[in-house]
């Protein structure tokens, strides 16, 4: 993709061109560019509409097998919190000037306007589709973003270092959380004395248990925090509606960050947990209600689905969200839009500054840096969506995805690991067959036909996924190809 260049234009643009390099038509341009050298014959495109997207024109191209050989189309089809999204063009050309071209914090607002302007058009439109109060320049990744989501939980519970290590808080965690987040997750919070305890799914809908998750709050142990990812790990959307007046118990209003300050309010502050929302696809709120509209208290996801590519694995794009009264005890960096001696708009980091966060011991953070460069990815990118857009491509996932398990449970060789409604990730369990082929040998199998098929969760479990660049056509071959493994 990163040598594909595509700026659409309109006939009245193309017409002006024409005029300007004193030629009549793309025949005459293209022989005095290349001489004569015979072009891709017309017959050879005769499909191409001028209605093609950019995306379907891409497709086209890459599907023309004396520019790509066949055997080199990998379709992707696995998930788990890095998804095949497509990424167009324009943010290669865009985000490779030079005054953009870093990931490294822009701490000099006099010479760093644009880039602060990005970020700043980030937070605005990622609060939005968050629907949160304050949104940051973003962490490193959804893990990291996380862990430190749950650290902040702990500072805002009032708890210091002294009274965790000797009334043993407790985290609340949600089976349905990305397995690797929780890692991360016990690896900050290691040596503070807090514990971590696991709210079971329901075995039916793949959703977190309500009753396990009441109990579990009721038992009398200090719960600073409940953990829930949305859409979780499973791909099955969370019932927030129901798990958030289990967790606030008793009301956050007698709190502020202006008590904060005050160890006496803050060690007789009533102990209910703060609600704590991740998601590792916020495609999904094009679709269902964001956590805000569920009073999370903090926020803490993966956005590398905006505009970034997989990158096998890294570099990725961490989002971290809270409510306005929290914002103080809020890592990673802010950008604030003010004026200027002049009265012009201007933008500069506020509420925190780097000294803060390398004096170790007064630290309210260990993200030292950001992911500006793809925090600016994604700033473009949600500014080449349009509101509209936005939602027509988190339905265009949900309904690729819907299309593919529907087809897979047709055909009789999977069955579903839960009932409950998901987003555009699914997981499904492999039949009994003949070849007694695993998930793992599954997916090896499926590779060697060109199909990354998803995550084995299991041994006979697996995790798939389906995006925008899940074509109709990659989802019959998945089909196709699954039943030749499985019954050949």
């Amino acid at each position: 993709m990163n040598n594909f260049r595509y700026f659409q234009n309109s006939k009245r643009d193309i017409s002006k061109l024409y005029r300007i390099l004193g030629v009549k038509d793309k025949k005459e341009l293209f022989g005095k560019i290349i001489g004569d050298i015979p072009l891709i014959k017309e017959s050879r495109l005769q499909t191409l509409t001028e209605e093609m997207d950019e995306g379907a024109l891409y497709s086209f191209f890459l599907n023309i097998d004396s520019i790509i050989p066949a055997k080199n189309k990998t379709a992707v089809f696995a998930g788990g919190g890095i998804y095949n999204h497509f990424v167009p063009a324009v943010i290669d050309s865009l985000i490779s000037r030079s005054e953009f071209y870093t990931p490294y914090t822009p701490y000099q607002p006099e010479v760093s306007q644009g880039t602060l302007f990005a970020l700043f058009e980030f937070q605005s439109m990622t609060a939005e589709i968050l629907g949160m109060d304050v949104v940051n320049a973003s962490m490193y990744d959804g893990a990291e973003s996380l862990a430190e989501a749950v650290l902040m939980a702990m500072r805002l519970s009032g708890a210091n270092r002294d009274v965790l290590d000797h009334s043993g808080g407790l985290i609340l965690i949600s089976e349905g959380i990305n397995p690797n987040y929780v890692s991360v997750i016990k690896t900050f919070i290691g040596d503070t004395g807090v514990k971590i305890d696991t709210v079971k799914l329901d075995g039916k809908t793949g959703q977190t248990d309500a009753a396990d998750l009441k109990s579990k709050i009721e038992s009398g142990g200090r719960v600073l925090a409940a953990v829930v990812q949305q859409p979780n790990y499973f791909g099955v959307i969370e019932d927030l509606e129901e798990l958030e007046p289990i967790i606030h118990y008793n009301s956050h209003s007698d709190f502020s960050a202006s008590h904060f300050s005050d160890q006496d309010n803050r060690n007789n502050r009533n102990s209910e947990p703060f609600f704590v929302v991740s998601s590792t696809e916020p495609y999904a709120f094009g679709v269902i209600n964001p956590p805000g509209f569920y009073n999370a208290d903090i926020f803490a996801g993966e956005g590398n689905s905006f505009g970034n590519y997989m990158n096998f694995g890294g570099p990725l794009l961490g989002l971290f969200a809270a409510k306005k009264e929290y914002v103080r005890q809020m890592p990673g960096r802010i950008v604030g839009k003010t004026k200027d001696d002049k009265n012009r708009d201007a933008y500069a980091f506020i509420l925190s500054t780097r000294e803060q966060h390398i004096r170790r011991g007064a630290a309210t953070s260990n993200i030292c840096t950001n992911s500006s460069l793809n925090a600016v990815r994604a700033a473009i990118y949600l500014s080449l969506c349009s509101k509209s857009g936005f939602k027509e491509i988190a339905s265009l996932n949900l309904k690729l995805a819907h299309i593919l398990r529907d087809k897979l449970l047709s055909g009789g060789i999977f069955e579903p690991s839960y009932l409950g409604d998901f987003f555009n990730e699914f997981s499904m369990k492999i039949k009994k067959n003949k070849n007694n082929i695993t998930a793992v040998k599954f997916i090896e199998e499926m590779a060697k036909k060109g199909i990354l098929a998803g995550i084995a969760i299991s041994e006979s479990g697996i995790l798939i996924s389906a995006t925008e660049n899940s074509s109709l056509s990659n989802i019959e071959k998945y089909v196709e190809n699954a039943k030749e493994v499985l019954y050949a």
